[in-house]
């Protein structure tokens, strides 16, 4: 508004004087024409005394009293010589200090007036308008410039009243096309004050909002559905973890109770400390688990990327778990591969492969078979673990991934395991841009899929 305003009234201000301009400098520039006429038609003769060459062309714009237009002829003392007989009574205003050509406004009978003061030298009883004026007469020409006053102030009148009409309609429909464009804001902005830790699945309406604010308002509602699964998955976290700690907790202080109610044999106290010693390994897995989880997870998680070659990842975690596998009666086959190369961190991989391959072992049925390929696809590689374990029932592949799950908790802790080693290999790949997947029917194995991407720089190799 106020911008509008003064950019308006600085354009009316130019408009209006330019009109007065043109207006009054086409009166001046009559005017001058006319006391120039006059000049030529005063003569004086020896001693001073004037005559005039008047015609009744000449002067009959001036001989009604209701006329317009007006003169007077002055010597330089202000002495009136001559005058129009639409004067009447009444003198152009004169200055004797005054001896320039001027142009001034004036009133004649209460009506305004514009008046020029016209030197005019005489040299010899002639008109000389080259000499200088110190025997000069000054003709008066005026002129009643009500109607031209009259036609600025309606201009002036009009214009204002234009200015201020589109200010106040442009105001107006300023308002109203902010309000109804801003009304969709508030909205959303009331229902994100709505949302809360306790209230997070409030959502805002797209239908009901213009199409310009609906990508806003989808991606507001985007950003709070992972706002909502993260709080989901931060509590579920917390009452995982403190299900997961509160087991072996509980058997450190149940054992440190009953070894502590009365003296105990060697070997007594020596299997209570075995057992605690037990629940305390298991809790420092969990927590070791959790630390990896929470930095894998940041923002700032400290990667070296070299090229590995993918099959000496996998040889060296099979020949550090060949123990276990050869413990629970298992058997690896690596297909031959060649030298895939893979830019990724060489301890997070490794972490990643031991993770998949004792998992392999440990859910196998004895005297089982695990099966790793290294398979070459286009810009990936891909790396099968198959094995011919209990399998995993169809209805626990969306979740093998979330912290803590477990298919069959009995199972899982029998054999150590706490639900977290899946979700670290989850993260392990998602900070190598590339995905993981799983496939298994019950009684009939598992197949893990890890696509990584391949470099294909080999001069190194």
């Amino acid at each position: 508004m106020a911008v509008l305003l003064l950019t308006l009234s600085v354009l009316g201000g130019l408009l209006s004087f330019s009109l007065s301009k043109i207006v009054y400098d086409s009166i001046d520039s009559n005017l001058l024409s006319k006391a120039t006429a006059l000049a030529t038609l005063v003569s004086m003769d020896v001693g001073d005394k004037t005559r005039f060459k008047f015609s009744d062309e000449i002067t009959w714009e001036y001989n009604s009293p209701n006329a317009r237009s007006f003169f007077q002829i002055r010597r330089l003392d202000g002495t009136t010589i001559e005058k129009s007989t639409s004067l009447g009574n009444r003198d152009l205003p004169f200055s004797k200090l005054d001896r320039q050509t001027s142009f001034e406004f004036i009133t004649l009978g209460r009506r305004p007036a514009r008046l020029i003061n016209f030197h005019v030298p005489i040299e010899n009883g002639e008109l000389n308008m080259s000499k200088n004026k110190k025997n000069s007469l000054v003709i008066q020409c005026a002129e009643d410039i009500r109607f031209q006053v009259n036609l600025i102030k309606r201009y002036r009148i009009a214009l204002f009243l234009s200015i201020l009409s589109i200010v106040i309609v442009s105001t107006s429909g300023g308002f109203l096309i902010a309000h109804r464009a801003l009304t969709p804001i508030k909205n959303i902005s009331e229902t994100i004050d709505k949302i809360s830790e306790s209230n997070l699945s409030e959502r805002m309406s797209v239908d009901d909002i213009p199409q310009e604010l609906r990508i806003l308002a989808s991606s507001f509602n985007r950003t709070f559905d992972r706002l909502e699964m993260a709080f989901i998955r931060q509590k579920q976290f917390a009452a995982d973890a403190s299900h997961e700690l509160r087991t072996p907790l509980s058997v450190i202080l149940s054992q440190s109770e009953i070894i502590l109610r009365k003296d105990r044999t060697a070997g007594e106290y020596r299997n209570s400390l075995g057992t605690i010693k037990d629940a305390a390994i298991m809790m420092s897995e969990i927590v070791r688990k959790l630390l990896a989880i929470a930095k894998l997870s940041s923002d700032n998680v400290d990667l070296r990327f070299e090229r590995v070659i993918l099959s000496e990842i996998i040889s060296e975690s099979v020949k550090l778990l060949s123990p276990f596998a050869e413990h629970r009666g298992v058997g690896i086959d690596i297909s031959p591969a060649k030298p895939l190369v893979v830019l990724g961190d060489r301890s997070l991989l490794s972490e990643l492969f031991n993770n998949l391959i004792g998992n392999a072992i440990k859910y196998n049925v004895p005297n089982g078979k695990i099966y790793i390929n290294l398979i070459k696809e286009p810009g990936l590689i891909l790396t099968e673990i198959k094995d011919t374990g209990i399998g995993i029932p169809e209805d626990d592949l969306a979740k093998v991934f979330d912290r803590f799950y477990r298919v069959d908790k009995s199972r899982s802790r029998e054999s150590g395991g706490s639900g977290l080693g899946l979700s670290i290999c989850n993260e392990i790949v998602k900070l190598h841009n590339g995905r993981i997947e799983i496939k298994s029917r019950v009684d009939e194995g598992s197949t893990v899929s890890v696509y990584l991407k391949e470099d294909r720089d080999d001069t190194a190799i």
